[in-house]
């Protein structure tokens, strides 16, 4: 076996192996996913089907694919000649949810021949502190044969921003095009050092690191980007300080027209003005004209029927007869009469294939807003976990758990933030798949401890859109939750593209 350190390589002596990541599991430590990226000579991947991870977990080719897991390991199993010829690269990628890697103990990453069970290389000191996202390693063409390489090279923007300067697209474009040198420069400067590093590489040592080191470490340019953005609000905020010059031009305007009015009622004229701003003197004045009283009249019947409004809250059932059935629009008080207050629940999220035999595979995300529809957080397929554990996507469920949920997100409804006033449930197509494809999407709220089910949203409509904005829980005044239904589609491959729609929806 070869100890490697960083930036050393060694060659694969077996055309199918294994790389497995181990660390020491802890209650307190952050969760660790595994992924790859098959990457051409640009540097980047071809399109998102390159990506490989928790809900796609094998490639279109068949030859990369995920291997088992558990707590405290992940693996990637590679069959290296069914590689297409294009892919130079497969990039072994680890992300953290819940602290970055310096919070995680005994990280290491070993190469295994899976034909004899060997053990090839390992690799153990990667350095990392504040990084939540890293390539660990890689498996790349070297003169006809495939090598591995030690990289431990972080990002501090996690899985997103990672896969992001690899070519992956996670909906983030509505920011990107207001700067017009983030998408330009920044990704295009990242993939050129690397072909021109490899061929100087020796076939073992440690200068490779510094090699490595140029092409990963890129990718940190891209944070001034999204600084631009937010500049480009101040423009249109000096344009609105024009128009209030321009309605004083008019304010002079109503003097030719009083002009002519005063031949015919010159007497009439100048009591017309005054009368205008105390709209309840005009009644008494006009008495010889009937139709201007019948407005004042009409106002006051107006009045009461928005309290009628304001009087639905108390309306909304709670849990006190047990499991509810919400039809779209619906919502109901998590609360049971002299029960304590909610706490641990999950959310369980379903669909089917509206034909037999076709495979759907979408991504449930929830979004926390707070009052004013500000976005705090997502939870989704690239950051599992936040606000210390309060809210943990699980991802697909392959463990048969939960009577059929496709995707479970966990809840300590106790432990979420006072800031956190709304918490959205989402589901998308990542491959781009119609919700008309798709029959028996529902969400379902279930109580952790007892499993029992509290309350169910089936949604019964189909739409050629590819994400779904499909239940939200809301935090009250009295500090308890509602579950409002809202099953309302929008298009969005990731729930980075529903955060809008969504914030409009509730109203925000």
């Amino acid at each position: 076996m070869t100890q490697l350190t960083k930036g050393a390589n060694v060659a694969v002596p077996s055309d199918a192996v294994n790389i497995v990541v181990t660390w020491t599991a802890a209650p307190q430590a952050p969760t660790v996913d595994l992924s790859t990226l098959l990457v051409t000579a640009t540097g980047k991947v071809r399109d998102d089907s390159d990506f490989v991870f928790y809900n796609a977990p094998q490639h279109a080719s068949g030859a990369v694919r995920l291997g088992p897991s558990s707590p405290g390991s992940a693996s990637v199993e590679a069959h290296l000649t069914g590689v297409e010829g294009v892919v130079e690269r497969i990039v072994v990628v680890l992300s953290a949810d819940g602290g970055p890697f310096s919070q995680v103990p005994g990280l290491t990453v070993r190469v295994d021949d899976a034909t004899s069970g060997q053990v090839v290389a390992q690799f153990g000191d990667m350095g990392a502190t504040s990084e939540t996202a890293l390539v660990a390693g890689e498996l790349y063409r070297r003169a006809g044969a495939w090598k591995f390489r030690a990289v431990g090279q972080g990002w501090d923007s996690g899985l997103a921003g990672l896969a992001t300067d690899f070519g992956i697209s996670v909906d983030d474009a509505p920011e990107q095009p207001s700067s017009s040198t983030a998408p330009a420069a920044t990704p295009a400067s990242a993939p050129a050092p690397a072909p021109a590093l490899r061929p100087a590489e020796p076939s073992q040592g440690e200068q490779p690191g510094s090699d490595t080191s140029q092409p990963y470490a890129a990718p940190v340019s891209p944070t001034p980007a999204p600084l631009q953005p937010p500049q480009q609000p101040s423009a249109p905020q000096q344009a609105p300080l024009q128009p209030p010059h321009q309605p004083q031009a008019p304010l002079q305007a109503p003097l030719p027209h009083q002009a002519p009015l005063q031949p015919p009622h010159q007497p009439q004229a100048p009591q017309y003005e005054p009368l205008q701003p105390p709209h309840h003197q005009q009644a008494p004045q006009q008495v010889p004209s009937p139709q201007m009283a019948p407005p004042p009249q009409m106002a006051p019947p107006q009045m009461p029927l928005a309290a009628p409004a304001t009087q639905a809250a108390p309306s909304v059932v709670n849990l006190d007869k047990g499991h509810v059935s919400l039809r779209k629009g619906d919502r109901v008080s998590l609360t049971k009469t002299g029960a304590p207050p909610m706490s641990r629940v999950f959310m369980g999220l379903g669909w089917d294939p509206a034909k037999r035999g076709r495979n759907i595979d979408l991504d449930a995300s929830v979004i926390a807003f707070d009052a004013r529809g500000r976005e705090l957080e997502i939870v989704w397929f690239m950051h599992k976990k936040e606000f210390g554990g309060a809210i943990v996507h699980l991802g697909d469920n392959l463990t048969g758990q939960g009577d059929g949920d496709d995707e479970i997100i966990t809840l300590d409804l106790t432990a979420i933030p006072p800031a956190v006033a709304h918490l959205v449930f989402t589901i998308n197509s990542y491959s781009g798949q119609k919700f008309t494809d798709v029959r028996n999407a529902y969400a379902r709220l279930v109580d952790a401890q007892s499993g029992a089910e509290l309350v169910r949203f089936s949604l019964s409509e189909s739409d050629r859109a590819t994400g779904v904005v499909i239940a939200a829980l809301s935090r009250t005044p009295q500090g308890t939750w509602d579950m409002r239904a809202i099953g309302q589609f929008a298009n969005g491959r990731t729930v980075k593209k529903l955060v809008k729609p969504a914030a409009q929806m509730l109203g925000l």
